[in-house]
Order: structure tokens, then sequence, then C-alpha cells
């Protein structure tokens, strides 16, 4: 509180015209002390020159020493100063004036009687024994026929002198006293009115550290403070704008920090982790809060990334490196990329990791693809080949032979062209190159046509068909012949997979919009590593016996795509050893 700004500027203030009213004090007494005194030796000066006047005329007209006591009697009677008179004879001998009673403190010094003696008038003042106090005389010389005659001494106490100056300086005293609390009540409000505003703006730079900047100062006057003022609330205005955009901006950079599918690192200059975004914790299993401020080298599993980041920020440019986590489950893409500033230089590193085992598993995917279609191609023209070359050497004879190697060279070719047949219509159906045309198809009708074409088969193994279709199913819009074929591929791979004399179970039911299809077979089931992929060209399970069974791997994905066309969805649900169960949505015809 001492060191406050009223407190500086209030005891400032009164110290001031204390200071200033003690001077102007000191120096009215001085110099009316001064003035009173010199009044005084003139009051002396001027009485006695009358009394030397007088008593020169007095002796000039010869008159007795009797007239000229009761003269200075008189006079005595009617001022308080004490006269008396100095011959010639005592002027001449300093220290014994000739008084009766004589006076200490009134003796002459040589120096002043030869002034006397002169012609000279002179004052002094001295202590005086007998009166105890210190008296102002006056000295002047008196003439008889042109010659000094004597001196006139007058005195008086200089304690009556002091007194009126004590009491001149009282009331100066009294009067400062009476300006100085008069005084301080201005000084009060000035100092309020000028560290008032500075405190509000002192309280207000607390709430801005605290983010609040809707506070203002008010402005009470129009001097520089209330300028002072008026610009601080500017400021503040300012700031809570620029402060809301940058929070924007922090928010906007978080979120997308945050949402960003790559995972994000950041380190400083020795390589210690500064920043974490939640896709690289998801793909490091690491939380921000436990890696923040550890070096990168140092963290579990971390290390060759940390290396990484060091050799970018010691290189100066990009570097970019696929890692295998130690899972081994995922491939990362990392791209790390110097922090550089003109002044600090590089000051850290911030690096992308991107998730590619999804693409690794792509390109995989788009090997075996290659390698499948060559393989499935080249069995049907090695075949081809094989048997036509026979018959050109006349290998096969005639007769039976003959049309055994002629049945294989069609079925071949057939094999051959179905695959070829399925690739394209695969692709038009990925290229969304299909105009349909979408008709109203009812349930029962949808099963019986689809069951009676795939009859031969299910009577070859003795596979028995149960239908289950909820009474609320409604009609649903499609393309007749495209969903039968989604049916009947389904229903191919329950077949083909279901043991001699199993159970297939089909089902309709009503959903909201939409009714959903499921196919359940008795067969192997599939293993659940292998479900995200089985919509998947040229995907098997177990090629092998794939093959033996005669699928091509295509089917699953023609469906996947002809469901997806009309607006559907697919799924499946299986488990090794207990039959699979495949389902397709689709939509309900409009009314």
């Amino acid at each position: 509180m001492i060191k406050s700004l009223f407190r500086k500027l209030f005891i400032s203030y009164v110290g001031i015209i204390i200071l200033t009213l003690a001077v102007i004090s000191l120096v009215l007494s001085a110099l009316f002390s001064n003035f009173y005194y010199a009044s005084k030796e003139k009051e002396l000066i001027s009485q006695g020159q009358e009394l030397a006047g007088l008593l020169s005329a007095s002796l000039e007209e010869n008159k007795n020493r009797e007239a000229v006591d009761f003269m200075l009697g008189a006079l005595r009677s009617r001022r308080p100063t004490q006269i008396f008179i100095i011959d010639r004879e005592g002027l001449s001998v300093p220290g014994n004036l000739g008084l009766s009673p004589p006076y200490p403190g009134l003796s002459l010094e040589p120096a002043e009687s030869a002034k006397l003696l002169q012609g000279q008038l002179i004052t002094w003042q001295r202590y005086n024994r007998r009166l105890n106090q210190t008296i102002l005389a006056a000295a002047v010389p008196f003439s008889l026929r042109k010659q000094v005659a004597g001196a006139i001494l007058l005195f008086t106490p200089v304690a009556n002198i002091r007194e009126t100056i004590v009491a001149v300086r009282r009331l100066i005293l009294y009067s400062a006293g009476v300006t100085i609390l008069l005084a301080l009540i201005p000084g009060y409000f000035l100092s309020r009115s000028i560290s008032s505003p500075i405190r509000q703006m002192s309280a207000l730079t607390l709430e801005m550290a605290r983010g609040n900047f809707r506070q203002q100062v008010p402005v009470t006057s129009r001097d520089e403070v209330g300028q002072l003022a008026e610009n601080f609330n500017h400021l503040a205005v300012n700031l809570e704008q620029t402060m809301s955009t940058l929070l924007q901006e922090k928010a906007k950079s978080e979120n997308i920090l945050a949402n960003l599918a790559e995972g994000v690192v950041a380190t400083d200059q020795q390589g210690r982790v500064i920043l974490l975004n939640p896709g690289a914790e998801r793909v490091l299993e690491l939380k921000q809060e436990v890696a923040l401020h550890q070096p990168l080298q140092e963290i579990r599993g971390c290390q060759s990334l940390g290396d990484l980041f060091l050799e970018a920020m010691a290189a100066g440019e990009q570097r970019e490196r696929e890692f295998t986590l130690a899972s081994g489950k995922i491939v990362l893409l990392v791209r790390v990329t110097p922090l550089l500033e003109e002044e600090k230089g590089i000051y850290g590193a911030v690096g992308v990791l991107q998730d590619i085992t999804d693409f690794k598993k792509l390109e995989q995917l788009r090997r075996d693809f290659i390698a499948d279609v060559s393989h499935e191609l080249r069995t049907p023209l090695t075949s081809i080949q094989g048997f036509s070359e026979a018959l050109l050497d006349g290998v096969a004879g005639d007769g039976p032979m003959q049309e055994e190697y002629f049945k294989v060279i069609h079925r071949e070719s057939l094999r051959l062209n179905r695959l070829i047949n399925e690739l394209l219509d695969l692709a038009r159906l990925e290229a969304g190159k299909i105009n349909w045309e979408l008709n109203p198809i009812e349930m029962p009708d949808l099963f019986t046509e689809v069951l009676f074409k795939l009859k031969p088969q299910l009577e070859e193994k003795q596979i028995r068909v149960e239908q289950e279709i909820a009474p609320d199913v409604p009609v649903v819009s499609g393309n007749e012949e495209r969903i039968e074929q989604v049916l009947i591929n389904l229903l191919e791979n329950a077949i083909r997979f279901s043991l001699p004399g199993g159970t297939i179970k089909i089902q309709a039911a009503f959903y909201v919009n939409e009714v959903k299809i499921n196919v359940s077979d008795q067969g192997p089931g599939i293993p659940e590593k292998d479900l995200p992929y089985i919509w998947g060209r040229f995907y098997r399970v177990e090629k092998s016996r794939s093959r033996t069974l005669g699928g091509i791997g295509l089917g699953l994905a023609i469906v996947k795509q002809i469901v997806e066309n009309h607006g559907g969805n697919v799924a499946v649900s299986s488990r090794e050893g207990a039959g699979s169960t495949f389902s397709f949505t689709l939509p309900v015809a409009p009314a």
C-alpha cells in the first residue's frame, strides 16, 4: 500500500505544499525580522537625532542641566525607550560613560567612541547583564559650537521585538497549517483522479491475463489519463477480437489434427515430443500425456522413428521411410520435415505418419488378382490347346475318345467365356456404367424362380432348401434379372460348400424401408481372419479346394456391386465348422 501510486501522489503533493509553505514561512519570518529590527534602529536613530537637536539648542541657549533632565524625564515617560546622555568626557574615556548608576553593557568600544567624537552615529546589539537580555542600542552625537559635546544613548530590550516577531511567526505557522489542511482535499481528489483509472487498468490487465477482455475502464476526464483509459479500452476490444480469432484458428488446427487420419508427431531440436495427435496415438499405441517432453528415441518401439527425426534435422531436408511396427500388423510411411526459422534456424521437426497397411494389402491383392486371372485364363486355354493339338495330331482317333475331347474343349471354352463375361460385368458395375430397368419384385416369386433354376444342382447333392418369408415383407424395387443373379450366386456357393444331404435356409424379413434376405448353409464356415476380404475379386478361402469345386472368386464381388448399385448392403457372419450366413438388403418399392 505504501508503494501505491495514490499514496505516492498524495504524499508528494502534501510534501510539496508543506515544503513550499515552510520555505515561504522562513523567508517571510526572516524578512519580517530584518524589517522590524531595521525599523526599530531607524526609530531609535530618529529619536536620537530629534533629542540631539533639542539638546544642542538648549545648550546653545545656556539652559541648565536641570532643564535638560526635566526634558529627558518627560521623554522617558512617553516612550518605552531608555535614554541617556553622555558628555564628551565620557566619550573620551570608553567604558565609563558617567552614568549614575552605571549600566553594564552600555560601555563603548574605543572605535565606537572615536566615531561618535567624529560626529558619526552608531548602532549595536549586546547582551545586558543587568537586564539579563539582549538590547538594541543607538548612539547619536550632539554638538555645541560646532564641536561634539557628547552623545545621546538610546536602547530598548530585544525581547519586546522578539515577542512581536514570534507572534508574527505563529500567525504565519497557523496560516500555513490551515492552508495545508485546505490543500489536502483537492490533493486527495487529484491523486485519486490520477491513480483510480490506473488502478482500474491494472485490475483489467489481470482480468485480461485470465482471458476476460470485456471489462472497460470508465473515462472520467479528457486529459492524458482519460485518453490513456480510452486507448486501453480500445486495446482491450482489439485484443478480444485478436484472441477470438486466434482461438478459432487454434480450434480449427486442433480439430484438423484431431480428425486427421494420418498421425502427426512434432519434436523439438533435441528430439523431445511436443505434439502427438490422436492418429499418432492410435498407430503408435501411445498417449500424449506419457510421451510429451520425452525423447522419441527413448520411447518403447519408437527408436528407429526417433533416429529418422534426428537424421532429418541434421540434414536440414525432408526424409521418408517405411516402418513396420513391432506388432507386424501395421506398416507406416513416415515423412519428416525440419521446422526452420530464419533467425533460430532448425528448431524442431514434424513427421506425418501414414498408415499404408491397407495399401500394402491392396497392392498384394492386385498382384494376386493378376496372378489369379493369369492362372484362370491359362488353365482353360492350356486344356483347349492340349486337346486341340491332340485332335490335330490324330491322337484321339475316332469314336468316343474324339467326342470326349470335343466335350472338354467345349466345357473349357464355356468356362473361359464365363470368366471373361464376369470380369467385364464386374468392371462395368465398378465403373457405374449401368442402366438397369427397375421393376417391383415379389419375394415369393423370386425364391420360386431361383430354386427352379437350381433344382438340378440341389437334386444332385440331395440338398433340402427351407424357405422363410415374413408375412409383412413388401415388394422391393430392382432389376429382376440382376437380383436373381445375386441370389443364384449365393445359393450356388451354399450348394458348392454344403455336404450331400445338407440343408440350406433362405429367409426374407422386413425392416425399416428395406427387405433383408439371408442365405444360410451348414458348410465348413469361413475363418474370421478371411471375412473382411471375401468380397474381393478372386479371393478364395481355400484356393485349391475352391478350384476343385469350380469357383473362380468373382461371384461375391459381383454380388456386392449389384446390391450396392441397388442402394442396399451386403454382410456375412460365419464360424468355422458351423456354416455361414450371407445377407443383403434391398429398398422397398415406392407406393
